[in-house]
């Protein structure tokens, strides 16, 4: 059985081969006068990061799918202007797994209308003009870096505020672009490497959302914003060449945590599938004091080129060290999510529309067991897979 599944596992990882290499990623990029004209646009990127599902907001995560949004507009007068916003307020103070930072004097949101110290809107105690060249794309508050036009965004795990972590996608609304080439999106993986960078569409006076979302198997560990060339004063206003853009909501797919130097954890165990207490299984141990994520996966129609006897069919369960359920999936469903995974982990790729089950869990210290069924009490050989992201 062993040599069986070395030529089974070696065949599929020759099936793996031509989707290693990354392509170009997926971006949308609008502009227009007002929030109206890109709302849709902003909709359908946050439902292509967050994998169909929601705004995670503040809930401690980390999840399989789902985003992260900052609007900005929750945040209390006590970090607003003008006073300074601490970075890592949405890390630590309210938590959405992110970390700003500025070569500049500090990070700016602007004071809503009620505030007690009656700063003006929209950065208008910088200067005056600033309340009706910049509107919002969700009111009140708008964001910039002090005394620079750049800001760092760096990724950590909502409910462990020291664990690094890591996205595939990330979407910004810029306010008033009046130059094609001031503004800037740029990202970085873990090594610091770029993945490359792209402009926000003009959009004089109105809004314009530029977001990227990396749909081959990249993650993202730092993203750069360059908000304009010409940092916000109280005489600075827009001139030939110069550009005062300040930023409003910002969006990203849950941040998942990784491990500096973590090598490539794989456990793989090909068998038959009987009922009962003949079901396949396959346990693991998550060590470590934080959550990981992880890919498992039951393969059974995808192994039919290889091998005759498959399982038709099969039910995915991961249950936890006292035999609870915690996950589940019966077909992959041609999930992004794992799709993407399986391609960051160098996992044989899943036929398109197979009924091959397999989810992304994140999962806390312990010990664990990948369960393997039939639908209907199906039998056959699958194989049970476990990956560490």
């Amino acid at each position: 059985m062993h040599t069986t599944y070395l030529k089974t596992a070696c065949s599929l990882a020759a099936l793996a081969a031509p989707f290693l290499a990354h392509g170009a990623p997926q971006v949308t990029s609008v502009a227009g006068p007002d929030a109206a004209s890109i709302t849709a646009a902003v909709a359908a990127f946050r439902t292509t990061i967050g994998e169909g599902g929601a705004n995670n907001g503040g809930a401690a995560g980390p999840f399989g799918n789902g985003f992260r949004n900052i609007n900005w507009d929750g945040a209390p007068d006590t970090v607003s202007a003008p006073n300074l916003m601490p970075g890592a307020f949405f890390n630590s103070n309210a938590p959405r797994g992110i970390v700003f930072s500025t070569p500049g004097s500090g990070l700016l949101m602007s004071a809503d209308d009620s505030n007690p110290t009656s700063t003006p809107v929209r950065f208008g105690n910088i200067n005056p003009a600033y309340a009706t060249q910049f509107q919002t794309f969700s009111a009140q508050r708008l964001f910039a870096a002090d005394g620079s036009t750049i800001i760092d965004c760096d990724f950590f795990v909502p409910s462990s505020p020291s664990t690094p972590a890591t996205v595939n996608g990330m979407g910004v609304v810029f306010c008033d672009v009046d130059e094609a080439n001031r503004s800037l999106l740029e990202f970085f993986d873990v090594d610091g490497i770029s993945l490359g960078s792209w402009r926000p569409a003009v959009a004089d006076g109105g809004l314009s959302f530029l977001g990227v979302y990396f749909d081959e198997g990249e993650r993202v560990a730092r993203v750069r914003i360059t908000h304009g060339n010409l940092a916000l004063g109280a005489s600075n206003n827009d001139a030939s060449g110069q550009d005062v853009v300040v930023l409003d909501d910002f969006m990203y797919s849950e941040p998942l945590p990784f491990e500096p130097n973590a090598k490539l954890v794989n456990v793989s165990t090909r068998g038959f599938v009987n009922t009962g207490d003949g079901v396949l299984i396959g346990g693991f141990v998550v060590t470590g004091n934080e959550p990981k994520t992880f890919l498992v996966r039951a393969v059974g129609p995808s192994l039919s080129e290889f091998l005759g006897g498959w399982l038709a069919d099969p039910i995915l369960e991961v249950l936890d060290v006292n035999g609870a359920v915690i996950a589940s999936n019966d077909n992959w469903g041609n999930s992004l999510l794992v799709e993407n995974t399986s391609v960051a982990v160098g996992a044989s790729p899943l036929a398109l529309g197979s009924t091959d089950a397999a989810l992304v869990v994140v999962l806390q210290p312990g010990a664990y067991t990948a369960r393997v069924s039939g639908v209907g009490g199906a039998t056959g050989i699958a194989l049970v897979e476990v990956y560490e992201f």
